[in-house]
């Protein structure tokens, strides 16, 4: 079910204002795109926004989605993935516009914005035009004043233009390690690769288990020529949401790891994302350094 307008005001409010999309730059080339499917989507998963609270998910669970980023109070990055619903020239201009106020306060530190070639719901371009935007807060309350001195008259015009699919303040997994937004996947032609978990919907989940199906992946996939980086982040709200994002060289690199098949074949690979199927997650190129 995607988001009607009345629910994005909804959505900003439950959110305690937290709301800010990172966006600005110019837009890539819609020729851009490839047909490989990612390296966290070979496993189907609905193309639907995830909810903040899984439907039936019991207070262990719920527990454990608040234990992860417990007495954080670092900077955060705040995910906001939206599809474009109008003309695409509305949705950039109400959004620069946006985020220019929105940068322009103290509790700002970086923002960044990337485009879209490739769901790894549909494994196709996405259509509508979908923007993932990171914008990089000093902290969870100066984060939400800043995106609540943000003139009332810009939101009201950029927010018709989209709806969200997924939003979240996020937080380091390693909270000793913290991540500079502005250094994420900035070389020529790297590839973002976004997906997302809510770890309130799996049954009967285990922290542990799926810790080490976790890293037992990442540390293959870090073993790949074209591998970059990687980032791996939780909800500093208590959401459930998990975010991990990998940096590749170039879309070639990526495709090559995607559809390698003694890979995506592997006890590793598919004791995670077999065992923990995303709930969504995008390719994209940053088209705001």
């Amino acid at each position: 079910m995607r988001s009607s307008n009345s629910t994005i005001y909804l959505s900003i409010a439950l959110a305690l204002g937290l709301f800010a999309a990172a966006c600005g730059g110019d837009d890539i080339d819609d020729s851009a795109t490839t047909t490989a499917p990612a390296t966290e989507a070979a496993t189907e998963s609905a193309d639907e926004p995830v909810d903040s609270q899984a439907e039936g998910q019991t207070d262990d669970q719920a527990d454990q989605a608040d234990d992860l980023a417990a007495g954080y109070n670092g900077e955060v990055a705040a995910l906001v993935v939206r599809r474009v619903t109008g003309e695409l020239d509305d949705f950039t201009s109400t959004r620069d516009a946006y985020v220019a106020d929105l940068e322009a306060q103290d509790g700002i530190v970086a923002d960044r914005e990337f485009q879209s070639f490739l769901s790894f719901t549909t494994f196709a371009q996405p259509d509508p035009a979908v923007f993932i935007g990171l914008t990089e807060g000093r902290s969870v309350a100066e984060f939400s004043a800043s995106a609540e001195a943000v003139d009332p008259a810009l939101s009201e015009v950029y927010f018709p233009t989209f709806e969200i699919e997924v939003f979240d303040l996020l937080a380091p997994l390693d909270e000793t390690t913290p991540v500079d937004v502005s250094e994420i996947a900035v070389g020529e032609g790297q590839v973002l690769e976004v997906a997302w978990r809510d770890l309130n919907a799996y049954d009967n989940f285990d922290p542990l288990a799926y810790e080490a199906a976790r890293d037992a992946y990442l540390e293959a996939l870090s073993e790949f020529d074209g591998w970059v980086a990687e980032y791996q982040w939780v909800s500093s709200v208590g959401s459930g949401i998990v975010v991990g994002m990998t940096v590749y060289e170039d879309a070639e690199a990526f495709q090559a790891i995607a559809t390698d098949a003694d890979f995506t074949a592997s006890a590793v690979y598919q004791g995670f994302v077999g065992d923990y199927p995303i709930q969504g997650g995008y390719a994209s190129l940053s088209v705001k350094p």
